[in-house]
């Protein structure tokens, strides 16, 4: 199967106007709002998503609005579509230009990250709360849901990573192990741009995250154990604090702005 052609950003947001005007005409919405690299907050790249806030579609409408949008969108162009009334404080704020980002890419590119991290906190937060109240065994309900709480945290991890290639290395793995690839290109120094990203014990737990992502992805939820899932469930706190510090430690070792 041959490659897909890369979206320029331009025709992206083209698409973004597309869109926009089905939301209005089929679901009602009252406000259609691009956001993300496609409006230059971040940089535009093959992988990246058309990312469109949207205010005003019932809720009853909302996955039939996103599949209208994936159909009119061309192969290779994934939909985000986010619904602005439930999303967070700092996304929504983003969204609405309320803190405009600088025109420094790297000063730009933390600002992302850390709404990135606020969204991992409260990922991690609402998980350890559920936890807590957890029936021993766990129900196959509980089990799904603890399951999707994984998935998220490590999606919202490879965010980051994959914000860190784009602006910074000027490039992203693509292909069939691009995951693993995004993972091993962060723990390597690049001599002159920045420093290595990830240690190797966080490189290797997290390789259990996107392990379990991707049996998740493609098992049926009674498949699950929680003798499989308590390790990552138990972990997953320490893990979120000692990606922060590593974070910190790449920024606080990062060369000056280019």
């Amino acid at each position: 199967m041959p490659a897909l052609k890369p979206i320029p950003q331009q025709e992206a947001l083209e698409l973004a106007t597309q869109c926009a005007a089905l939301l209005r005409a089929r679901f009602g919405a009252k406000r259609v709002i691009p956001f993300g690299s496609v409006v230059g907050a971040g940089t535009w790249h093959a992988g990246s998503d058309l990312d469109l806030a949207v205010e005003g579609v019932a809720p009853e409408q909302f996955f039939r609005a996103w599949s209208a949008l994936r159909a009119l969108l061309p192969p290779g162009l994934d939909i985000d579509l986010v619904d602005l009334e439930q999303a967070g404080e700092a996304l929504r704020a983003r969204i609405l230009g309320e803190h405009p980002l600088s025109e420094a890419p790297w000063t730009n590119l933390q600002a992302l990250i850390n709404d990135e991290l606020a969204a991992l906190d409260r990922i991690v937060l609402e998980m350890q709360a559920g936890v807590d109240s957890l029936e021993e065994p766990p129900s196959s309900f509980d089990l799904n849901a603890l399951a999707s709480y994984l998935h998220q945290f490590y999606t919202g991890c490879e965010r980051i990573l994959e914000r860190i290639a784009t602006t910074v290395d000027g490039t992203v793995p693509g292909g069939a192990f691009s995951h693993a690839n995004l993972l091993s290109q962060m723990t390597q120094e690049r001599p002159g741009i920045r420093p290595s990203v990830l240690h190797e014990a966080l490189w290797l737990r997290l390789q259990d995250y996107l392990a379990f992502r991707h049996f998740f992805r493609h098992a049926y939820g009674y498949t699950l154990e929680w003798a499989k899932l308590r390790p990552l469930v138990e972990s997953l706190p320490v893990t979120l604090a000692d990606f922060k510090t590593q974070l910190t430690a790449f920024w606080d070792a990062m060369p000056r702005e280019p």
